[in-house]
């Protein structure tokens, strides 16, 4: 029952009477379905945008120079999910590339966009301006770097838990962190994760978010992420599962009658405005499901982690006694 996003159009523009005949109408559906994108996207942590890390990432278009290790970004925000330590391969083409070549490091701009990225092998053959690059899945985890780029798509994070310690991490609010642990430069095993934007919404990429632990890891190891992507508003398809699919398109249809009877129902669309701000309040208050009520009103040595310290001024054990 797949729908493509002009049949949606179509379909939503028609509520307005014969609408879908011209194209003023369908522009303003079009509208209606991005707002409607939105709003279910601030309603909710819908199980259906469930994903994880497990896959591997492709970036097109890229310049693999000859002899160089370093590769700019082909467009901006591209390389914003790379991480270091991140395996990288080339599709065929002029330029090679090793095998086992990693991300050595990552050059940001002033905004915070990834501008470009070295890799620990330079590219072989000739120079290929057309090449893919392929990063490796899930994410590395590096000694002594605590700020991991999470994926492009990321919109809000599901679980986490380290695939060579076995350890599943904690969701925990920064502000939790500012009260309880008062120097945040210790070195250990990460418990708790949290996700944050070390730039602001409207300079780094408009909202590229990035993940950070209560330790500055000491060891390497590899992070599995599930989370919540955002919603495909671009595609040729539109982005719901088909048992959700006219319940959308019946909601896109309310918003262009709203919008439509706007001039005549100035208070019915402004009650309208209303409650989207409301609900924008709420998204930007609990940014996450992962955040049980439960595990946070426990300390890491009620988690079993009671091995090492809670803060990192020296050996702490609240039960010794």
């Amino acid at each position: 029952m797949a729908m493509t996003t002009v049949n949606a159009k179509i379909y939503v523009a028609r509520i307005i009477g014969g609408g879908a005949e011209s194209q003023e109408p369908l522009d303003m559906a079009g509208e209606a379905i991005l707002r409607a994108y939105q709003d279910w996207q601030n309603k909710k942590f819908w199980r259906f945008l469930l994903k994880d890390t497990s896959a591997t990432t492709a970036v097109t278009g890229v310049t693999a120079t000859g002899a160089s290790a370093t590769v700019n970004a082909p467009s901006v925000g591209a390389f914003d999910f790379v991480n270091v330590g991140q395996t990288v391969t080339i599709s065929t083409g002029t330029a090679t590339l090793a095998a086992d070549t990693t991300v050595s490091s990552v050059t940001r701009g002033s905004d915070g966009v990834v501008t470009a990225i070295v890799l620990s092998n330079a590219f072989g053959g000739t120079t290929n301006s057309a090449a893919t690059l392929t990063f490796s899945a899930n994410i590395p985890i590096t000694v002594g770097t605590n700020d991991l780029a999470l994926p492009l798509d990321f919109n809000a994070p599901f679980s986490a838990l380290t695939l060579t310690t076995k350890r599943t991490l904690v969701y925990r609010d920064q502000r939790w962190w500012d009260r309880t642990i008062t120097d945040q430069t210790v070195r250990g095993t990460p418990a708790e994760y949290t996700t944050y934007n070390a730039y602001s919404e409207l300079t780094q990429n408009f909202g590229t978010m990035r993940m950070k632990f209560d330790r500055i890891p000491d060891a390497a190891d590899t992070l599995f992420l599930r989370y919540y992507r955002r919603f495909n508003t671009t595609g040729t398809y539109v982005d719901i599962p088909d048992d959700f699919l006219y319940q959308f398109l019946d909601y896109a249809r309310q918003l262009l009658l709203i919008t439509k009877k706007a001039q005549d129902d100035p208070a019915g669309y402004a009650a309208s405005a209303k409650e989207g701000t409301e609900s924008a309040v709420e998204t930007d208050e609990e940014n996450t499901d992962d955040n049980d009520a439960e595990q946070c009103m426990k300390s890491q040595y009620e988690l079993g982690d009671n091995n090492r310290p809670l803060w990192g001024n020296g050996p702490f054990d609240p039960f010794r006694y």
